[in-house]
C-alpha cells in the first residue's frame, strides 16, 4: 500500500471523525433547548416566578446567543478554527454548570447570557466550517441532529424527575456531556482548517452591510424569518405548559407530546434532505407554510388530545426545512455578494424571533389565555405564507 493511500485513508477518516463530532456537538446543544420547555414550571415555582418569564429567559439566551454570532469571525480569524471550537465548547460546558448552580434568578440570567454568547460563536463558527467544506445534505443533516437533541430534552427531564432528582440535576449530566464534547474539540483541534475562500467575500465591489440591507427583498425576507422562526420556539417552549396547566394532561404525558414535537421537527429536515434535489424548492416553500397553517388549526382543538397532537407534530415536521430552504435560495435571489451579507442577517432575524415572540405570546397569555398559542400558530403560517409570496412577485419584477 503507498504512502499516498495511506495518507488519504487517515485524511478521510479524520473527516469523519470532524462530522461525527460536529453532529454530536449539535445534537448535545439540542437536549439543552428541548428541556428547558418542560424544566421551566420546576424553575418557576424554584424562585416562584410568573409563568411568561420564561420569555425573558430566552430572551437572555438569544441576546448572548446574538451577539456572539456577530463577533465570531474575529475569535476565527484569531484563535483559528480548531481553537475557537474547543474554547467555546468549554464556555458552555461552564454554562451549563451555572445553570445548575445558579443561586438566584438574576444570576441565572447573566449565566444563560453569558453562555448564550459562546454557543453563538460556536454556532456559527460551525455552520461556516460546513459551509465552506461540506455540501448542503451534510449541512442540514447538522441540523437534523440540532432537533434529534432537542427530541432528547423532555425525556431527559423527566427521567431526572422520575428518579427523584431536581431539574438542576438535569443540568449537571448535560454539563458532563459537555466535557466529553470539549475533549473531543482539543484533541482534534488541528483538523479543523478555516476557509480557504475567504478573498471571495472581501474581493474589490462587494456591497456594504448597509447597501444589503437597502434591498427590500432582504428586510422582507427577514420579517419572513422572525415570524416563522417564532412558531419553532413557541411550540416548544409553550406546549407544555398549555397540555400540563390548562388542558389537566399528565405532565409525564405532555412531556411525551412534546418530545414527539420535537422528534416531528428532526424527522422533517432528515427526509427532506433526501429529496430536496428533486423538487422545486418555490412550491415546496408554499406546500409547506400551508401544512403548518392546517397543523395550528388542529393544535387548537382541546377537546381531542389526538387531534391536537396531531396537529403539533404536523406543525414540526412542515416547518422543519422551511429556514434551510430559505438559506439556500438566498443566493439565487440575491446574488452571491449580497447573500453574504443577507444571510448573516436572516441568522439574526431568526434568532430574535425565536425569543422575542415566545416571551410575547407569553406576556399576552398571562393576560388572557395561553390556549391563543394554536391561533397564533396558524397565524404566523398565514402571515409567512403572504410574505413569501410578496418576496417572490418582488423578484419576478426585478430587471433582469
Amino acid at each position: 500500500m503507498s504512502v499516498s493511500t495511506v495518507a488519504g485513508k487517515r485524511s478521510n477518516t479524520a473527516r469523519r471523525i470532524r462530522i461525527v463530532l460536529a453532529f454530536f456537538s449539535f445534537a448535545a446543544g439540542g437536549i439543552t433547548g428541548g428541556a428547558i420547555g418542560v424544566a421551566w414550571l420546576a424553575i418557576r415555582d424554584t424562585w416562584n416566578l410568573p409563568t411568561a418569564y420564561l420569555g425573558i429567559l430566552l430572551l437572555a439566551m438569544t441576546s448572548g446567543f446574538l451577539s456572539g454570532s456577530f463577533v465570531s469571525g474575529f475569535f476565527v480569524t484569531r484563535l483559528g478554527m480548531g481553537n475557537t471550537l474547543f474554547a467555546t465548547s468549554s464556555a458552555t460546558t461552564l454554562g451549563l454548570l451555572g445553570f445548575a448552580l445558579a443561586p438566584g434568578w438574576v444570576p441565572l440570567i447573566v449565566i444563560v447570557a453569558l453562555s448564550g454568547t459562546g454557543k453563538g460563536i460556536f454556532g456559527a463558527s460551525m455552520n461556516l466550517y460546513f459551509a465552506n467544506h461540506f455540501n448542503a445534505r451534510l449541512m442540514n443533516w447538522l441540523h437534523a441532529c440540532f432537533a434529534l437533541g432537542a427530541t432528547l430534552g423532555p425525556f431527559a427531564v423527566q427521567l431526572t424527575s422520575s428518579a427523584g432528582y431536581d431539574w438542576r440535576s438535569t443540568w449537571f449530566v448535560l454539563a458532563l456531556i459537555q466535557v466529553v464534547v470539549s475533549g473531543a474539540f482539543y484533541a482534534t483541534r488541528s483538523g479543523w482548517h478555516t476557509n480557504a475562500r475567504t478573498d471571495a467575500y472581501t474581493e474589490p465591489g462587494s456591497p456594504t452591510m448597509l447597501e444589503t440591507l437597502r434591498n427590500p427583498t432582504v428586510l422582507l425576507a427577514m420579517l419572513l424569518l422572525f415570524i416563522f422562526t417564532g412558531i419553532e420556539s413557541s411550540a416548544g417552549n409553550w406546549s407544555f405548559t398549555l397540555f400540563s396547566e390548562f388542558r389537566a394532561i399528565e405532565k409525564s404525558t405532555a412531556a411525551t407530546w412534546l418530545g414527539l414535537y420535537w422528534a416531528s421537527f428532526a424527522l422533517g429536515r432528515i427526509l427532506y434532505g433526501f429529496v430536496a434535489n428533486r423538487l422545486r424548492v418555490e412550491s415546496s416553500v408554499r406546500f409547506l407554510f400551508l401544512l403548518v397553517l392546517l397543523g395550528g388549526l388542529m393544535f387548537t382543538v382541546r377537546d381531542s388530545g389526538i387531534i391536537s397532537v396531531a396537529g403539533l407534530m404536523l406543525v414540526g415536521l412542515a416547518q422543519a426545512p422551511v429556514t434551510p430552504l430559505f438559506y439556500s435560495m438566498t443566493p439565487v435571489r440575491l446574488g452571491e455578494k449580497h447573500a453574504t451579507n443577507a444571510i448573516g442577517f436572516q441568522m439574526s432575524a431568526t434568532g430574535l424571533g425565536f425569543s422575542a415572540l415566545p416571551a410575547l405570546l407569553g406576556a399576552v397569555a398571562d393576560v388572557s389565555s395561553y390556549e391563543i398559542l394554536g391561533p397564533f400558530l396558524a397565524l404566523s403560517a398565514l402571515v409567512s405564507l403572504l410574505l413569501f409570496n410578496r418576496i417572490s412577485r418582488g423578484e419576478r419584477r426585478q430587471p433582469a
